[in-house]
């Protein structure tokens, strides 16, 4: 079960960032600190991308090319840093960083594709899926 229906977070973009903020007036209403950092590009139809970000310092890439990829990302505490690269037909990323200084890079390459990935503390991960309807579930302490 995703972290994010656990969480009852169920919408088509979630842009959520809380951290140590300078006094409130040098920030314009629609801009995030430069601590963080996070670019966002999805190319097709029916992607989604669910990112929280909670701490200081968190880092997200996310790209989508194609259609149907799911990407929900949760970073939690600081300096966590995440890319993730979605190339096809209803791939899906749920990654949750708890802690600080983990690091993940994922990409999927193919259809019907899940990565799972639960960092809690101080890891890091990479992979290349490239195939149609592979799994991984993976949890590091």
């Amino acid at each position: 079960m995703s972290v994010f229906k656990t969480l009852g977070i169920i919408t088509a973009l979630v842009l959520y960032s809380v951290g140590s903020f300078a006094a409130e007036s040098e920030f314009e209403s629609n801009e995030l600190p430069i601590t963080l950092q996070t670019l966002l590009e999805s190319s097709g139809r029916s992607n989604v991308i669910n990112l929280v970000q909670a701490g200081v310092l968190n880092q997200a890439t996310l790209s989508q090319m194609g259609e149907g990829n799911i990407t929900e990302l949760l970073q939690i505490g600081s300096n966590n840093q995440a890319e993730i690269i979605q190339l096809g037909q209803d791939n899906e990323v749920e990654l949750l960083q708890s802690g600080a200084n983990n690091q993940a890079f994922i990409t999927q390459i193919g259809d019907d594709n899940l990565v799972q990935i639960n960092q809690l503390g101080s890891a890091s991960f990479s992979i290349e899926q490239i195939a149609d309807g592979a799994a991984m579930t993976i949890t590091q302490y």
